[in-house]
């Protein structure tokens, strides 16, 4: 993909949710329990300055139409995101799915209620492990079918998955994932390896790249050494919880180099 002389017409369309929205990194923190500046609606919170689409158009000197929301669900970023991509657009990344089921409230109430209600929690979990599997691959059909159709022949289209956000076994030392029993830690990495596996198999459906931030964020997830991933935040500020940080935002930036760098 050659960028050359007139890199100030190179068009590239970020599309997708919080994660692709930077909410999590900072700058600026995201100040607020939920998507929303207030209460459940209105203006949403401010993507950040440090996601990973703004580090990209930057190294490739390129004209940025970030339409990233945070809590779009792929069904949101197919009627409300789409529509942005023309055929004068060059690079489209899209990262979407993760909120197709409501995965929020079972990640609050596993804080609440787990332990003691660890069955209950990981039984939610798994429950949208399965939607994943079952509901979310016409979902992203429909999505990648509405991008197919507004892209122009060439253009390149990169999919973002998700990277694990705990670690396979708790911790003794950090509370930051929540103190859940390792048998929630694997429901949660299970539920993110059927949500890749079903981006990845679409996007190769569609001769889309297909970015997986799995291998990278190993031992980098809440609790990491460094973590590269938000555990769980103080409430004015809980959308930013299991949302990868500056540093994550930077590695995710670096792995979707590799596919769009000249």
């Amino acid at each position: 993909m050659a960028v050359g002389a007139e890199a100030e017409a190179f068009e590239y369309v970020a599309l997708g949710d919080s994660a692709a929205a930077g909410i999590g990194a900072g700058s600026p923190a995201a100040d607020s329990s939920n998507c929303y500046v207030s209460g459940n609606s209105g203006p949403r919170v401010p993507n950040s300055t440090l996601a990973y689409p703004k580090r990209v158009a930057q190294s490739l000197g390129a004209t940025l139409v970030d339409k990233a929301l945070c809590g779009a669900s792929s069904n949101a970023v197919r009627r409300q995101q789409a529509t942005a991509v023309t055929k004068a657009t060059d690079l489209v990344t899209v990262q979407a799915g993760s909120n197709d089921f409501g995965f929020a409230a079972p990640l609050i109430f596993c804080y609440v209620w787990n332990p003691p209600r660890t069955g209950t929690c990981n039984s939610r979990i798994n429950a949208i492990t399965t939607q994943y599997r079952q509901v979310l691959p016409g979902n992203l059909e429909r999505l990648f079918d509405r991008i197919d159709a507004r892209k122009r022949d060439g253009a390149q289209v990169v999919v973002v998955g998700y990277p694990h956000v705990v670690q396979a076994e708790s911790t003794l030392t950090c509370f930051a994932d929540g103190a859940w029993p390792d048998s929630t830690h694997q429901a949660l990495r299970r539920a993110a390896n059927t949500l890749n596996q079903v981006l990845a198999a679409k996007a190769k459906a569609h001769g889309y790249d297909f970015v997986d931030p799995s291998a990278s964020f190993n031992t980098h997830e809440s609790c990491g050494d460094p973590s590269w991933v938000n555990g769980i935040r103080p409430f004015t500020r809980q959308v930013e919880s299991f949302h990868p940080n500056a540093t994550g935002q930077e590695a995710l930036a670096w792995l979707v180099w590799q596919y769009v760098k000249p």
